[in-house]
């Protein structure tokens, strides 16, 4: 057994989910840190929060994988009074790096999209684009039963719109901030599309068009991603015979949300 070093890591994560298709106003990648350092924890996360700094530096891991960028928009100053300036100091006093791996594990098989399609129990599930996935339910629902159905898989009661007593059977997904992707649903036939982040004006347009749209919450809809990264990354470990523990920080990132 040999411990890896967090560029062995990222450069397995690039094979699992290509930093280079990430979107041009992502910022993925190694964000923080030394891709030579030795590595024997890591904790995986969808947002970096303190509690998530201070749960790594307890248990010794030299790496955090997140999901969303802990740096996304350009550094003008950095407090250590503020929480994102305490947050960036807790790291480097732990000597903790980060990868953040986003829009290219929205992408990637198996990734955001992936895995709340099948969270859901969609079947023959197919890309209608990079993000929005659309499968069919074993059997029809009403928007009721959907609604209760995504509330047992995400452990949040997700807002719905429209509907009027109609029969729910394809269905589009899309983990995070993707109202827009209610126009690919509607073109593909779908009778409901689930996203995590969606505009006034996309429901009113979906809606008036016949689709019933379910506003899921960003953090409910890509958080199960994150169990699925963790598990790739034991896959990897044990081709690659790595000696490495992992952990999950699953807690919202903002108090009183619900979470699995």
């Amino acid at each position: 057994m040999k411990q890896p070093t967090v560029g062995d890591i990222l450069r397995r994560l690039d094979g699992i989910a290509p930093f280079e298709t990430a979107e041009g106003f992502d910022n993925a990648g190694l964000l923080i840190g030394d891709p030579d350092r030795s590595v024997t924890a890591v904790v995986l996360t969808l947002d970096l929060s303190e509690q998530v700094v201070e749960e790594a530096a307890a248990m010794g891991a030299e790496l955090i994988i997140t999901h969303h960028p802990v740096i996304f928009h350009p550094l003008r100053r950095i407090h250590y009074q503020t929480p994102f300036g305490r947050m960036l100091a807790g790291l480097m006093a732990a000597g903790i790096s980060v990868i953040s791996a986003h829009t290219n594990w929205d992408k990637a098989p198996g990734g955001v999209g992936d895995t709340l399609a099948a969270l859901l129990g969609l079947e023959d599930i197919r890309p209608l684009d990079d993000y929005v996935r659309l499968g069919t339910l074993p059997t029809p629902l009403s928007p009721a039963a959907l609604a209760d159905r995504i509330d047992q898989a995400l452990g949040f009661r997700p807002r719905c719109y429209g509907g009027d007593g109609r029969t729910l059977r394809k269905v589009a997904v899309a983990g995070g901030s993707y109202g827009e992707g209610y126009q690919l649903a509607l073109a593909a036939g779908a009778d409901a599309f689930l996203t995590g982040e969606v505009k006034h004006h996309e429901i009113l347009d979906a809606v008036a068009q016949g689709l019933v749209i379910y506003d899921g919450g960003h953090h409910a809809t890509e958080q199960p991603a994150m169990p699925a990264l963790e598990a790739r990354l034991h896959t990897v470990a044990a081709e690659e015979g790595w000696q490495i523990k992992t952990r999950l920080s699953m807690a919202p990132p903002f108090a009183g949300a619900t979470h699995m």
